[in-house]
């Protein structure tokens, strides 16, 4: 974060009150003091400084929240922003605008041996690359996020078990296929995958603990997949 922007945020409880009082107080002024002829001209000036001020504090709101729910190395939603979409998927879950949903956590494979061998900058590629594979691969109503490390999640839309399964050994023959770039020399790099669908639970009411339980057995799911490597693994199957 630049140091500029930095000191804004952090002086905002500050400056705003005081821009609030300069500007009151010149408001003031000018309906008590200045020549009727110079009125317009001094609103123009106030106009100009609140939407100088309205840039500002956009710009401020804009980069916070992107800092807030954007993962900065992929582009991709982070955690925060992943919680949010899973919330919303629940929410629609439990308000019958779907019958169901899925959630898949892929763990790059051997991802620790990439960095040791070629380096940290080659194994960022990587993820920028997976990120895009990923998120081209997905339709406009699910959500893919980098969930931390080397692993993602991608939430899928009123999506079961068959149709997710076979979404990700799609993505998953992708990624094998696909040409990492001379930064790791084009070797092969794999993905493992925990899918859970949201039937194959036994569902709750709760929002909270559905999001709790697909989370969880997705992971267990993952965890089972990385075993294997280069796989996908459905939870209850």
């Amino acid at each position: 974060m630049k140091r500029s922007l930095r000191y804004l945020i952090h002086s905002a409880p500050v400056i705003l009150p005081a821009l609030g009082v300069v500007l009151g107080s010149v408001g003031y002024y000018i309906n008590h003091n200045l020549p009727i002829k110079y009125e317009f001209q001094a609103w123009v000036v106030i106009t100009i400084v609140l939407i100088f001020n309205g840039i500002v504090l956009g710009s401020i709101v804009r980069s916070l929240a992107l800092r807030a729910t954007l993962d900065s190395l992929t582009g991709l939603g982070n955690r925060g922003m992943f919680y949010l979409d899973l919330k919303n998927e629940t929410h629609k879950y439990l308000k019958g605008a779907q019958s169901e949903f899925s959630l898949a956590l892929i763990d790059v494979d051997n991802f620790k041996a990439v960095n040791d061998r070629y380096g940290h900058p080659a194994g960022d590629s990587v993820l920028r690359q997976l990120a895009s594979i990923f998120e081209n691969s997905i339709r406009v109503s699910d959500a893919v996020v980098r969930w931390g490390g080397e692993e993602f999640a991608i939430i899928l839309s009123n999506t079961g078990h068959d149709g997710a399964v076979a979404f990700l050994e799609r993505i998953r023959g992708i990624v094998e296929k696909h040409d990492f770039g001379p930064e790791v020399q084009s070797q092969p790099i794999t993905v493992s995958v925990g899918v859970v669908s949201l039937k194959d639970l036994k569902l709750k009411k709760d929002e909270n603990e559905i999001e709790s339980d697909v989370v969880e057995f997705a992971d267990k799911a993952l965890y089972q997949a990385k075993i294997t490597k280069n796989c996908v693994i459905a939870y209850g199957h």
